[in-house]
């Protein structure tokens, strides 16, 4: 509002003036109304000018504010943010990657996932397996030894499935050599220390232990597997963290001519990094399989690693003999040509095709 207070106030104040001048030269009373009249005019007139002016004040910030965001194309919350300080938050909902797997449950030595890109196959050779002509994917099955049946009936999967054997198990022994005959490539599954506390069983590998009594224990567990290819840890989250006992593992490794696939049971693992530094061949996991033991789970992992196949060249994914994998696994894995992905053992990615 631009009028200014003084030229609305005058005339009233005039009028006032001369009202109050004749009921003063006069007795009688007939001014008397018309000067209060006056003065109320004032009183409301002075009350206005005060009430705009105050509403004017009001209005500035939002008047600029306005302006401010005709002239950027900004809205007047945002403008009214720059001239105030104060912020205008809205809830949002978040929303979920179309492809993001839902949480799943993980056991207590909980794995984690290894990175898709600059991981999977490191060689001394210098074998990338995203320079291979054809997706390739590998399939471990961990916990070989303990259940006849079950490990009768993981060695009868189609393809080049992986069978990586606890040492020192009712069963292991037979089982490996069953998965030999049948054409398949067997590995060691070394039990190392967790961070869980879960138990090992005979053969673990500690932090506790000498190197002597390392070395012996590991050497032991080897000669237990027959036609063992390589070695893969079972748990190990706090193992495969320390250098030195890694040290020790890839140099008996590089002795007696093993490949190593490091499970990653930690993101803290140093194993295939030590590994190469002793010319051991390694691979890193992908995928579990079986963190959650459904069929829906399963599914969502196992295309989770056919996608990283075909993404990167190659996959290396990790399960059990649970009869939920073994069932899922019976099917898909006839299906992986349609994908144009081939099953190959795990020291097929660390040579050339």
């Amino acid at each position: 509002m631009n009028t200014e207070p003084d030229t609305l106030i005058g005339p009233y104040l005039d009028k006032a003036k001369n009202a109050w001048q004749q009921f003063s030269a006069q007795p009688g009373n007939t001014h008397i109304a018309v000067a209060a009249a006056l003065l109320l005019g004032l009183v409301l007139m002075v009350t206005l000018v005060d009430g705009d002016a105050a509403n004017d004040q009001q209005r500035e910030p939002v008047a600029a504010a306005r302006d401010a965001g005709s002239a950027n194309g900004s809205t007047i919350e945002s403008a009214l943010e720059s001239i105030t300080g104060n912020t205008t938050e809205t809830a949002t909902t978040p929303v979920a990657a179309p492809d993001a797997p839902a949480p799943v449950t993980a056991p207590a030595d909980a794995p984690v996932l290894a990175d898709v890109t600059g991981t999977g196959v490191e060689t001394t050779a210098g074998v990338n397996a995203t320079a291979l002509p054809t997706h390739r994917l590998v399939i471990i099955l961990d916990d070989i030894g303990y259940n006849a049946e079950a490990g009768e009936r993981a060695v009868g999967l189609p393809g080049a499935v992986t069978y990586a054997v606890l040492p020192f198990t009712p069963h292991g022994q037979a089982l490996a050599q069953m998965a030999h005959d049948a054409g398949k490539e067997v590995m060691l599954h070394a039990p190392m220390s967790n961070l869980a506390g879960m138990a090992l069983g005979e053969g673990g590998l500690t932090l506790t232990l000498t190197e002597a009594e390392f070395i012996r224990t590991l050497r032991a567990a080897i000669a237990d597997i027959p036609h063992v290819a390589g070695v893969n840890n079972h748990t190990g989250s706090e193992l495969t963290a320390a250098e030195q006992p890694m040290q020790w593992v890839m140099r008996e490794l590089k002795a007696q001519d093993l490949f190593f696939v490091d499970s990653m049971t930690t993101g803290k693992s140093v194993a295939a990094k030590v590994a190469i530094d002793n010319q051991v061949p390694a691979l890193k996991r992908h995928v579990f399989l079986d963190n959650e033991a459904t069929a829906e789970a399963i599914d969502r992992e196992f295309q989770r690693a056919v996608a990283i196949a075909q993404q990167q060249g190659f996959a290396v994914a990790i399960g059990h003999p649970y009869p939920a994998t073994l069932e899922y696994l019976e099917q898909a894995i006839d299906t992986l040509p349609a994908h144009n992905i081939t099953l190959v053992p795990a020291s097929a990615l660390l040579t050339q095709p």
